[in-house]
């Protein structure tokens, strides 16, 4: 399963251009989280909407009068149909059809009545758009397989999202500047809801609302800055790195602290568009003659989808025992990772589970706080604030064998050369 390094270039470096070839593993991480966010949100949401009109006798006449209105029949039909190709997008059945199929039919249900349903599922059915776009060819089953890091696609696509990330980002800036109501005053904001939040944090919903009060000036250019900013960095290479520092702070502020809405989480999955992939950049050193290792080893090749990492046996000619942590992780940069520090840095790798986690745990959470069950919608971000924990110098001495026995890292003495020998 060991994954040679890649000799094509990736998208936005010279040599890709517009028609270049780029990792299909980045579409289809891409790809697998736009279905996911369409499968718990956009579906249902669109669904309902579907009903409501079907249900009603009353319609405001539809801007385009030649568009029919559905029937009750034509509505079942396309809601189901809508969980089909949800479902094919996700497994990668049929992909571009079935994004199509979706981005079409989402597109009916705002034309009927443009005004209300005007909202941010105009992004969702774009990133669908462009999913219908692309030729990745990765199955979801393939791309958890942990092989085949050769695979190569167009790169146009991906390009066409970075550029509309910088338009949506632009336009929400320039409106604040244009707008009467937001300019840079910030009186918006002194209107604007503040998200609630229970599990004993609406101490922040409540500082949030202060600051606003206090500075809304500030804040509001800060706001404006913040967009132009990064409208610039989805289209300037150079600038990808801290833009997606920033840009992640930025929406996981509109989110937890403004607005929940689906709008950030579409932006979280066009940012895995920004990541390098199927380039065997970080090696994962394993002993081939540890059975712990090598199931460590398949099981974080399978949930690395943008295929970064490579596997590089550890030769040794029976030296002396050594204490070593079993999971080692050297960057690309040569930099080394051993243990406790090699678990911490893996979800900066494998970001495409983690994306997936953290949707679920939005999304599942919000479904248990809509029916009374507690205030469980703030889950990924208590999971967030648990990861940024290990951080904390300190934290390493206390949780690293819990936590490396926790996840099945073997950390039992192996044997190995001192220095170690590489190949692959």
């Amino acid at each position: 399963m060991s994954r040679p390094p890649s000799s094509f270039p990736s998208a936005g470096e010279p040599g890709a251009g517009w028609f270049g070839l780029v990792p299909s593993y980045r579409l289809a991480t891409f790809r697998t989280a736009v279905a996911l966010l369409t499968i718990v949100f956009h579906v249902p949401k669109f669904n309902v909407f579907i009903y409501d009109y079907t249900a009603s006798a009353f319609h405001v006449p539809p801007a385009f009068a030649w568009l029919p209105a559905p029937t009750p029949l034509l509505g079942v039909l396309l809601a189901g149909l809508q969980y089909v190709a949800a479902a094919g997008l996700l497994l990668g059945v049929g992909a571009s059809v079935s994004a199509w199929f979706i981005a079409v039919v989402g597109l009916y249900v705002m034309l009927l009545d443009p005004e209300y349903y005007s909202h941010n599922g105009h992004f969702h059915l774009t990133l669908l758009a462009l999913v219908g776009c692309a030729r990745d060819g990765i199955s979801l089953r393939r791309l958890i397989g942990g092989r085949d890091a050769d695979a190569r696609c167009p790169g146009w696509p991906e390009r066409l999202v970075r550029i509309q990330v910088a338009i949506v980002f632009f336009y929400a800036a320039l409106d604040k500047v244009l707008s009467p109501f937001w300019g840079f005053s910030g009186r918006r904001l002194l209107a604007l809801q503040m998200a609630e939040h229970g599990l004993g944090l609406n101490w922040l919903q409540r500082l949030n609302q202060a600051a606003a009060r206090t500075a809304p000036t500030l804040l509001s250019v800060g706001t404006i800055a913040i967009e132009f900013f990064l409208a610039a960095a989805a289209l300037l290479r150079p600038l990808w790195r801290v833009g997606l520092v920033v840009g992640i702070l930025f929406i996981a502020y509109l989110e937890f602290l403004v607005k929940p809405g689906l709008f950030t989480w579409d932006m979280l999955a066009a940012g895995l568009l920004f990541l390098p992939a199927g380039d065997g950049g970080w090696q994962l050193p394993f002993d081939p003659h540890c059975a712990a290792c090598r199931r460590t080893g398949a099981l974080l090749l399978r949930l690395d989808w943008l295929r970064r990492l490579r596997e590089s046996p550890r030769e040794h000619d029976g030296g002396a025992l050594r204490g070593t942590p079993g999971l080692e992780l050297f960057s690309p940069r040569g930099r080394i990772f051993r243990g406790f520090h090699a678990m911490r840095i893996l979800p900066t790798i494998l970001v495409g589970p983690l994306f997936v986690v953290m949707a679920l745990a939005r999304f599942g959470g919000g479904f248990l706080s809509a029916r009374g069950l507690g205030s469980w919608d703030v889950l990924p971000y208590v999971l967030l604030a648990g990861y940024l924990a290990l951080w904390i110098p300190g934290v390493d001495r206390l949780l690293e064998r819990p936590l490396l026995a926790a996840f099945g890292v073997h950390t039992e003495r192996a044997r190995h050369l001192d220095p170690p020998s590489w190949r692959g």
